[in-house]
């Protein structure tokens, strides 16, 4: 095995454990957790494809901005509430 083969062998499984450790952590996406209409605690991701990852809901806006805030002063700042009235589509389909 010559050392540029090599070399593509490594980048390709870097990658390949990259995208796999990524969509692992990843939690549902809004189309998949929407319940019913409510807020929605969401953090959104603005490099993965699949958007904007769901962690509770449906609350009311306060009871939101009680679970947001239950996360602590390093995480909630990333946390959005978010008001779906009805199911959203997929991320990146109108």
């Amino acid at each position: 095995m010559s050392l540029r083969s090599f070399y593509r062998l490594s980048i390709c499984a870097t990658a390949l454990s990259l995208v796999t450790s990524l969509g692992a952590c990843s939690g549902p996406g809004a189309a998949e957790a929407y319940t019913g209409p409510g807020w929605y605690l969401e953090k959104s991701y603005l490099l993965v494809l699949g958007g904007p990852k769901v962690f509770g809901g449906p609350y009311t806006y306060e009871k939101c901005e009680e679970e947001r805030l239950k996360l602590g002063p390093e995480t909630s700042p990333d946390m959005l509430c978010v008001n779906h009235p009805g199911k959203p589509k997929k991320y990146g389909l109108y």
